[in-house]
């Protein structure tokens, strides 16, 4: 039997990290987790050696990875460390230019059980040729083993392990919901999503594209609810998959099997509005159990949504869906986008201006900050603009194509980059100087953070940025940004929109951020996590001290 440690900065459960840990318990392995600072994880390896460290790798937090990752090695700690997630996957690279042994590339469940396993036996990592793992040998090369995607049959794997949490601390026990994933995939190409991305790089290593979008079988779902339900003492069950209603067969029956199973747990998922036909919302509503549905408006102007992030649906069947759930008595939260690349300040309003028209007074909102994460295709219209710095958006495929879809911008008469005001001025170097490490900046500087781009830590990599910042770097979308600083306000109270007007003609400074902060982290934990007052007690009392996602 190995142990095997996982290592993160906050303390949020992980469901690729629970998904593991699974997998490996599953065959006698033992599973550990180092919650906290570089400093912290290292002393804590050092007193339980482990015989693998892992990392379940999120963007946001890749820097504390990197960092983590040399203070093992400074403290002589000599377990191999691994690597993996959806950023691993886009920027394989990553592994040339850290102190990283390995990185999992795609699935990672029966791949890492082969390695442990392997571990056990005694096996040198570095001589192993298991697919999905990258390895770096002594001499520092990279042995590229192939890949292989997951089971169609999704029924074989484990449950999730969720004691691995809820065992390393009693916080983990008072988070008000349970995330599920009924299955994997998205059908989905829209350009904004990493679904498209992934979806491509098992396409290329052989997997059909009607494979990568698939369920479990309600039966297998319902039997994990139950478990959640009757160990663990779920309240409310949060479906993590992109979309829970692509599958009209399966809903209904899941519908229909929900209720017949006497669970009284309320739940959440996502759809797409087109998919909400009304048998769908009849069959959700029937549960008595749905809490809130949320669907992606993303953008309030009709022909960008469609042309650009190439997400089909207009903005009447918008209007249409939204009827349908309130018919149902559904609640619903429309979840949008603002910084995206190649937005103009019209396509801003029409986008806080449409979810005004279809908020009601039980809806709710999700207002995000486009972030331009590795392996997204909508990056590559930034780049082509001058909007983004590519050490921002490093990573293999972000390089402009040839052509891309002009016809999806505002032609003012001199071309669709026309309203795009380059360079970034004074105001914008004021107001992110302490947020950027890139921009006008010293030759040595630039070379320094461009090394540090190629081996992913970069500004992308730190949690504040991810939360503050859209990335673009023309003054077109730093007033943007601003704007989104309000957008919750806005929508709720539309004649607030002089006042903001004037504000957003200033620098970003510290009120904005804070209003953002405020109203968008109050909609996340009370309406969309659906957290009870008790929850901000407890944490306030017994856990301000933990850092939360």
């Amino acid at each position: 039997m190995a142990k095997v440690t996982f290592c993160q900065e906050m303390y949020f459960p992980l469901q690729s990290t629970q998904a593991l840990s699974a997998f490996l318990k599953r065959d006698g392995h033992e599973v550990d987790l180092a919650i906290g600072s570089k400093e912290e994880i290292s002393q804590y390896l050092k007193e339980t050696q482990p015989d693998l460290i892992g990392f379940s790798v999120l963007t946001a937090y890749r820097n504390h990875m990197l960092e983590t990752t040399q203070a093992i090695k400074e403290a002589g700690i000599t377990a191999p460390i691994i690597a993996g997630g959806y950023d691993i996957t886009f920027m394989p690279q990553i592994l040339e230019h850290s102190d990283l042994d390995m990185i999992c590339v795609g699935d990672g469940g029966n791949p890492l059980t082969e390695l442990v396993d392997a571990l056990d036996k005694g096996s040198d990592f570095r001589e192993l040729t298991i697919e999905n793992l990258h390895i770096k040998k002594a001499d520092g090369t990279i042995q590229k083993n192939a890949m292989r995607y997951w089971s169609n049959d999704l029924d074989e794997a484990p449950f999730d392990d969720r004691d691995l949490y809820r065992d390393k601390d009693d916080f983990f026990k008072t988070i008000p919901f349970t995330q599920v994933l009924a299955g994997r995939g998205c059908p989905y190409p829209c350009t904004y999503c990493f679904n498209h991305g992934y979806k491509a790089i098992h396409v290329k290593n052989g997997m059909k594209p009607k494979e990568y979008t698939n369920f479990r079988s309600v039966n297998h779902v319902i039997a994990e609810l139950k478990i959640l339900s009757e160990k663990y003492d779920a309240k409310d069950f949060f479906f993590n998959d992109s979309t829970l209603t692509w599958n009209k067969k399966w809903i209904l029956e899941f519908c229909e099997k929900y209720k017949a199973s006497g669970l009284k747990q309320t739940f959440c998922i996502n759809a797409v509005i087109p998919e909400l036909k009304e048998e769908v919302c009849a069959a959700l509503a029937d549960t008595g159990k749905c809490r809130l549905i949320r669907f992606g408006l993303e953008t309030g102007n009709e022909k960008f949504r469609i042309k650009t992030l190439r997400k089909n649906i207009t903005n009447e069947q918008m209007v249409e869906g939204v009827e349908r759930m309130d018919r149902h008595g559904l609640r619903y939260s429309m979840q949008m986008m603002l910084g995206l690349p190649g937005e103009t300040m019209d396509f801003a309003w029409d986008t806080i201006n449409m979810a005004r028209k279809i908020t009601r007074k039980k809806s709710a909102h999700g207002i995000n900050i486009f972030k331009p994460f590795p392996g997204l295709e909508i990056n590559n219209i930034g780049l082509e603009l001058g909007e983004y710095q590519a050490s921002d958006v490093s990573s293999p495929g972000s390089v402009p194509p040839p052509t891309w879809r002009q016809e999806s911008l505002v032609d003012d008469g001199a071309g669709p980059a026309a309203s795009v005001m380059l360079p970034a001025d004074e105001a914008y170097q004021v107001s992110r100087a302490s947020m950027h490490k890139t921009g006008n900046v010293q030759d040595e500087a630039t070379q320094k953070n461009q090394q540090a781009a190629l081996a992913g830590e970069t500004v992308f990599g730190r949690t504040k940025m991810v939360f503050f910042d859209n990335y673009r770097r023309d003054r077109l979308g730093l007033k943007i940004l601003h704007l989104s600083r309000y957008s919750h306000l806005l929508i709720r109270f539309p004649q607030l929109r002089p006042i903001v007007e004037k504000i957003i003609e200033m620098p970003d400074n510290w009120f904005s951020r804070l209003t953002w902060k405020l109203t968008e982290g109050w909609l996340n934990i009370r309406v969309h996590a659906g957290a009870p007052l008790s929850y901000f007690v407890q944490y306030l009392l017994f856990h301000r001290a933990k850092k939360l996602r």
